[in-house]
């Protein structure tokens, strides 16, 4: 992997933090988020979230039209893919058919390569936070008092200053429960840039749209079966001749969309154009500790692929991931 990656599992995470735009001190260092996130997962706490998962292998096969949008080298040729499919937050144990949590996302495609580009993305368009302050806040009014409950004072405080923190669980609690982790939608919440060989830009956002449709479970179907289900439904999709990925498209900005609040959708965005830019193929199961001696970093993008300079949700991450990775390791 490349050098950014293997400084990150070192352990150097706030060295790698390099904004590109001011943000506030508190901003600026993730590690009370990751603690408290640790804190909430409890003791042993392998991952402070996505814990519940598993490791696949893959490939990434791009669409033609895509280089109209963007040079980047996996938009050009076919490139091995890294996936790891999750549940929720730091419970490993958490059941496949929970409802409100999300189910994520995490790509490494052409990992090494002079392609490599990684995403991290959930089950809604939609973060629960704006900025690293107000998830440290979301965080803080939820930890538990001294008789182990949650304050519902403090939470509903914290939510009539922040209305926009329960976007997301709206959103989930909106939705049918997931079948299947190919059969449902994945965003990568943040807006990108991409910039072509004539050096056009076009912003826009990243949807993983399932290959073989949605796949919803009612509560009581959901209840029904097993709490380890999602690995046995892949497993058989790809023991047999069932679609198993997606197709990657970009959502297409326009002048004025925001691209410093991941809580907000742009406006009518479900029904804006899109550019499919390639397939994404779930091949077959791989070792878990090719996911998990590493971190997927949103920030390595290859070139013609850029994030968002100005939101600070965005910059935030790859430095804690780093952080928790590190505390995985130890």
């Amino acid at each position: 992997m490349k050098a950014y990656c293997a400084a990150a599992t070192a352990g150097l995470a706030i060295s790698l933090f390099v904004p590109t735009s001011p943000v506030s001190a508190q901003d600026a260092d993730p590690t009370p988020i990751v603690e408290l996130m640790r804190t909430f997962a409890g003791p042993g706490t392998h991952r402070p979230s996505g814990a519940k998962g598993r490791c696949y292998a893959g490939e990434f096969v791009p669409n033609a039209a895509a280089q109209a949008l963007s040079k980047a080298v996996i938009l050009t040729r076919n490139s091995q893919a890294l996936i790891r499919f999750s549940v929720g937050g730091g419970n490993p144990a958490v059941a496949d058919g929970a409802r409100g949590v999300n189910r994520g996302l995490s790509i490494r495609i052409d990992g090494d390569g002079p392609g490599q580009t990684e995403f991290v993305m959930v089950n809604a368009p939609i973060n629960f936070a704006r900025t690293p302050a107000q998830m440290l806040g979301f965080l803080e009014a939820r930890r538990p008092g001294a008789n182990g409950q949650m304050d519902p004072e403090k939470v509903r405080a914290f939510t009539e200053a922040n209305p926009e923190t329960t976007g997301q669980a709206r959103y989930l609690a909106s939705k049918p429960i997931p079948g299947s982790w190919v059969g449902v939608n994945y965003w990568a919440l943040h807006a990108y840039t991409l910039t072509n060989a004539s050096g056009a830009a076009q912003v826009v956002k990243f949807r993983m749209d399932p290959l073989d449709g949605a796949v919803n479970l009612t509560d009581d179907e959901a209840r029904a079966r097993p709490r380890d289900f999602l690995a046995d439904e892949l497993g058989g999709r790809l023991s047999s001749s069932r679609p198993a990925g997606f197709k990657m498209v970009a959502i297409i900005g326009r002048p004025g969309d925001p691209t410093t609040d991941v809580t907000r959708m742009w406006e009518g965005e479900d029904s804006r154009p899109t550019v499919e830019l390639g397939t994404l193929h779930v091949r077959s199961a791989a070792e878990a500790a090719r996911c998990d001696d590493t971190i997927f970093a949103p920030t390595i993008l290859a070139d013609g692929i850029a994030g968002p300079a100005d939101d600070p949700m965005f910059a935030i991450r790859t430095p804690a991931y780093a952080i928790s990775i590190t505390k995985r390791q130890n």
